[in-house]
């Protein structure tokens, strides 16, 4: 699995871009500590896809964490 982070994700979690190898499937918060993080200005994409947290996640995965862009 490839995590890349992007922005405001980046400084928070620490890295830019990870890969982890592991076998079945797993929570994406088993693999990545949330706690310290305001999850609701996040943005977790796996595979094109939008994901929470606590989505299932194998490690054929690509995972993209960023920031949340609003404005007008």
């Amino acid at each position: 699995m490839i995590i890349r982070t992007i922005g405001f994700a980046e400084k928070m979690l620490g890295f830019k871009e990870k890969e982890i190898h592991f076998e079945g499937t797993k929570r994406l918060s088993e693999i990545i500590d949330f706690s310290n993080i305001p999850i609701d200005l996040l943005a977790i994409i796996v595979n094109e896809r939008a994901a929470t947290k606590d989505s299932e996640v194998k490690t054929s995965d690509k995972i993209i964490i960023t920031q949340i862009v609003a404005g007008g």
